[in-house]
């Protein structure tokens, strides 16, 4: 991944906004998220958070959990090149997600990574090397199909707020995919 943490802290009584790439993941709720506050409680927080521009980059449910078991959280720095890389490593496939939801992640972070640079500021690794310009490239690193990643990467594309609800489960990636194409006005196939 190309990533180094630094040092690893604690802070008292700040509040942490969660980094945009950490929202594409849907957050862990109900009796999943009941375990981790127990697990917290019994036994500290095992993989310190990472911040990135003083925003949570990774850990934004050991961070909640921390604050409701009332454990003092531990921090690090991302002091790598490449956030998106790191974010997807992370995260991606030691969730429960759908192939659908999985590409839809992958696809709002190529997005991402493309918005970074366009102006603005570059430093930081925001301005990171794209994860995969491809396709394929892109289907491997989401584990979906290159159909799937195709679809995904069209409901990224046309309405980025649908994706991240692909991405979160509330929607799937067919019914999006009906809804852009809806919405652009897709002439229907005509029949053979």
């Amino acid at each position: 991944v190309g990533s180094r943490l630094r040092e690893t802290r604690t802070e008292d009584a700040l509040t942490y906004e969660l980094h945009p790439l950490c929202t594409l993941f849907p957050r862990v709720e109900g009796v999943e998220f009941d375990a981790l506050v127990s697990d917290i409680r019994a036994n500290g927080l095992r993989q310190p958070i990472v911040l990135h521009g003083g925003m949570i980059l990774d850990g934004g449910n050991r961070y909640r959990a921390c604050q409701k078991a009332g454990v003092e959280p531990e921090f690090i720095d991302f002091d790598g090149d490449n956030i998106v890389s790191f974010v997807l490593s992370a995260n991606l496939h030691r969730r429960h997600l759908s192939a659908g939801q999985q590409a839809a992640i992958v696809a709002s972070a190529q997005d991402w990574a493309k918005a970074q640079t366009h102006g603005g500021s570059r430093r930081g690794g925001q301005a990171a090397t794209l994860p995969v310009e491809t396709v394929a490239g892109r289907a491997a690193q989401s584990g979906a199909s290159e159909r799937t990643q195709r679809m995904a990467d069209k409901v990224a594309k046309a309405n980025p707020d649908l994706a991240k609800r692909v991405a979160h489960g509330e929607v799937s990636l067919p019914k999006a995919v009906q809804q852009v194409e809806q919405k652009v006005g897709k002439p229907e196939k005509k029949p053979d």
